[in-house]
């Protein structure tokens, strides 16, 4: 019962009641030290006896990113959506590491202005490649580079041919689906590729003429993914998240 005794009284603790009851008391020797931390995220889930080690580990995670004295309640609004979707991720993913700096915004009294309702919604549909793009964006911009060749017989130009990317797509566990991560982020509003200046044209030939285009871009975030990424996405890149080692 010492989960409740530190929840204390009003509303959070009878939901906690309600919904945990019998799970806190199998729980409650398993959280420990990390209790207190408990009153301020939990949004009693069902099913947390079974997973208890797990969030025990994410609660720690957890109380290690937000100091005791500038804790205060998650709204259920944020913490809820973050919560579940913790329930479908691999807990050493970096999309587990988006959910708890989620969470940690949302019961951080001098950040919980950056934790928006959308961002939990936002993680969820963002695979582990992506959140990891995210993460070098939030650090630098990167070059796009195409080529358009110009057919004079048909007075138009041809397809654009990629001739440069920045990005390091070695990283990406599937680097061939990069354009479609940059094309889905792009719908979400966090991230896409924008030309960088006008068109240079390329000019060739005997007589000289204009051959083709060189077209240069960049590949950065933008207004909804600047925000998200300073709430969400990590400072640090934990070697896992590289390469693909650790799946969704």
């Amino acid at each position: 019962m010492g989960v409740l005794k530190d929840i204390g009284e009003g509303p959070l603790a009878e939901i906690y009641r309600d919904i945990a009851q019998p799970t806190t008391r199998e729980i409650g020797a398993a959280l420990g030290n990390v209790a207190k931390i408990a009153r301020f995220a939990l949004a009693p889930i069902d099913y947390l006896a079974a997973q208890h080690l797990r969030w025990e580990r994410y609660l720690e995670r957890l109380a290690e990113k937000v100091p005791e004295e500038r804790r205060i309640e998650a709204h259920p609004q944020l913490a809820g959506p973050a919560l579940e979707g913790l329930r479908y991720v691999e807990e050493s993913s970096i999309n587990a590491e988006l959910f708890l700096n989620l969470l940690a915004r949302a019961i951080d009294r001098d950040r919980v202005n950056e934790a928006h309702p959308a961002f939990a919604q936002l993680i969820s549909q963002i695979s582990p490649d992506e959140a990891l793009i995210l993460f070098h964006l939030k650090r630098r911009t990167f070059s796009y580079r195409q080529h358009a060749a110009y057919h004079q017989e048909s007075n138009k130009f041809g397809p654009r041919i990629l001739t440069e990317n920045e990005f390091p797509l070695d990283e990406l566990m599937f680097p061939n689906n990069f354009e479609f991560y940059i094309d889905h982020l792009d719908s979400l509003n966090l991230a896409g590729i924008w030309q960088d200046g006008n068109q240079v044209a390329v000019m060739g030939g005997t007589p000289r003429r204009q051959t083709g285009v060189n077209i240069k871009s960049l590949i950065c975030l933008e207004s909804v993914g600047r925000m998200f990424v300073k709430t969400c996405v990590p400072d640090e890149l934990n070697p896992q998240w590289a390469q693909g080692k650790k799946g969704i």
